[in-house]
């Protein structure tokens, strides 16, 4: 019985951590109501209060634009990546191993 209660109330502490760190940690304004108001009925309503920021009160993300392959993940890179992706590197790996077999 003691077991139960104790994972209630530490379940019920996870759940209200959470509702109030997304609700203060996220870039969007939430919905509905302030930052403000969503905290105070996390806090006082047990589990209701989590259960409806997570449904109810948060935003939700953006949309990703028509067309855009990564939608809305943010701007592409200019230049390569990775070194196996820059012509350069390539070119001077090839040379490099060129210039090894002469020396042979």
């Amino acid at each position: 019985m003691i077991r139960a209660f104790v994972f209630l109330v530490l379940a019920h502490l996870a759940l209200v951590i959470a509702a109030v760190a997304d609700c203060l940690g996220g870039e969007h304004a939430p919905r509905k109501l302030t930052r403000a108001w969503w905290v105070l009925i996390i806090v006082i309503v047990p589990i209701a209060g989590g259960v409806l920021w997570f449904t109810v009160g948060r935003a939700k993300p953006p949309r990703p634009q028509p067309g855009s392959p990564r939608g809305n993940a943010g701007p592409r890179p200019k230049g390569p990546v990775a070194p196996d992706d820059d012509p350069d590197f390539l070119r001077d790996i090839d040379r490099r191993l060129r210039d090894d077999k002469k020396d042979d």
